[in-house]
């Protein structure tokens, strides 16, 4: 008769135990469902590396091997038949006029969050300002990534003069959704 009342004790330690820990995973679900609700968005929603930065950090693993003296002697510059150097254009040559003067509109790309669009304002035939006119901002996520993302993506492209910019990190969808639409307004703003 002890051997009956043994496992049906047993069962009944068990059974306590499980909806403990039963009750404990549920309880911790929905502190942390709160917590994310009410809380406030934290300081550095996005880490991104300025271009500076990352070439900094590149020079600084890459170092090329010392360089040994020729040991052949170099043909002197008298014996060199050289053509007359031709002058390269300037950067300002280059990017004067590239771009029609005028705002043009990008196509919408849908980036699985929301749509990407974005104006290109033009001014002396260079991107003046870039701007978001729709973009992922139903959810707080979304929210919180992209008001740290849009700004480096738009100052990326006023110094590039292209859209032609780094894609960032914890913000891909809406960077290659900037790139798309930037490209077709930039398309549009092309000098034929």
């Amino acid at each position: 008769m002890s051997t009956n009342s043994s496992p049906r004790g047993f069962n009944l330690i068990r059974s306590a135990q499980k909806f403990l820990v039963s009750a404990f995973v549920l309880f911790t679900y929905v502190i942390y469902a709160l917590h994310e609700r009410f809380a406030g968005p934290p300081s550095e929603a996005v880490s991104v590396a300025t271009p500076t930065e990352s070439l900094r950090a590149t020079q600084q693993v890459f170092t090329a091997p010392p360089v040994s003296p020729p040991t052949q002697a170099l043909p002197v510059a008298s014996q060199l038949k050289l053509a007359p150097p031709t002058p390269l254009p300037t950067a300002t040559a280059i990017l004067q006029g590239l771009y029609k003067d005028g705002e043009y509109t990008g196509d919408r790309y849908d980036v699985i969050y929301g749509i990407v669009q974005v104006k290109a304002v033009i001014q002396n035939g260079k991107i003046a300002q870039v701007q978001f006119l729709e973009y992922p901002n139903d959810r707080r996520t979304s929210v919180r990534i992209n008001t740290v993302a849009m700004p480096y993506l738009t100052n990326e492209a006023i110094q590039a003069q292209n859209a032609n910019v780094n894609i960032i990190s914890g913000a891909t969808l809406t960077s290659e959704g900037f790139i798309l639409s930037l490209q077709s307004a930039l398309a549009t703003a092309k000098v034929s």
